[in-house]
């Protein structure tokens, strides 16, 4: 098969000192699609090139598409020199300003068509870590897509754990590093972890806001607790039921409901399940210290 292009567009957030953020086109690329089939699903490149960000972007939506058996999504980066910028253009997307200023603090946030990078912040990443940020964001992007375009009002923390789930399946068919070892470097702080540390109940968790707020005040590893959750989801119902699930918002905004309808479980019922597995793996982890 000969290789298609997919157009990448990575857009640079440049300011005088004192002025409104401007963001103009630095380089279009065209990234070829290579026909990974006859490599068993093998869409891993050379490391070299995962360091520039086009090349990393396009090493990841390959991935998606050949060997996670994802869809394509149509999405740029947009990269900001520092926090102060990153604020600025989340506001210019229409961030509330209190939401801003406290989402700027993240390395970034995936969008519909649009994943905004705070640069000042990724480009000390290492190549591994860069990456798997850039693919969770770009699940953020396909959750988008699932539901027509639009956010809908899936719960926040199992958009995150299924973010990390898949963008660590995606860095380990990269060639970058281990699924198990990603999932082991997320979940160490589990071992220092108080004795009977109760996670954030998930049920605050839904709505962004809610999560960057509890980013500032919960003792429990959000992102941990989320994997844990969205991990048990995925083994007892499958990946593609989690996207069914993203799917119901393009006719709904009754979270509950889409949850009941994707999974076959009240979320009482899978909130029990959720607090058991949690208990679990806090003791194995603390076993450790």
């Amino acid at each position: 098969m000969k290789p298609r292009c997919a157009a990448v567009v990575v857009w640079v957030a440049v300011c005088a000192s004192g002025c409104a953020p401007q963001r103009a086109p630095v380089e279009v690329v065209g990234a070829p699609i290579r026909d990974t089939a006859s490599q068993g699903g093998n869409a891993s490149r050379p490391a070299r090139a995962l360091d520039n960000y086009q090349d990393a972007l396009a090493a990841i939506l390959d991935t998606f598409e050949h060997a996670l058996g994802l869809p394509r999504v149509n999405v740029q980066l947009v990269l900001f020199a520092d926090r102060e910028r990153f604020e600025e253009g989340l506001l210019a997307s229409g961030y509330p300003l209190e939401l801003a200023r406290s989402a700027s603090s993240f390395a970034a946030i995936g969008g519909a068509r649009e994943v905004f990078v705070n640069a000042g912040i990724v480009n000390g990443f290492d190549r591994t870590r860069r990456v798997q940020l850039i693919a969770h964001e770009l699940v953020h992007s396909l959750q988008y897509q699932f539901g027509n375009g639009t956010r809908g009002a899936s719960e926040q923390w199992l958009r995150e754990g299924f973010a990390d789930w898949i963008s660590f399946r995606a860095t380990s068919q990269l060639g970058l590093a281990p699924f198990d070892a990603q999932r082991e470097h997320l979940l160490t702080p589990l071992i220092d972890a108080p004795f009977g540390l109760a996670p954030t109940p998930l049920n605050t968790l839904v709505t962004f806001p809610q999560w960057v707020d509890a980013q500032r005040r919960s003792e429990s590893p959000l992102y941990v607790q989320a994997f844990i959750a969205a991990e048990l989801l995925i083994e007892m119902r499958g990946v593609p039921t989690v996207i069914s699930y993203f799917e119901q918002f393009k006719t709904t905004n009754d979270f509950a409901a889409a949850f009941v309808s994707a999974f076959g479980l009240e979320r009482r019922e899978f909130d029990s399940m959720f607090a058991r597995r949690w208990r679990e793996t806090l003791a194995r982890y603390r076993m450790r210290r």
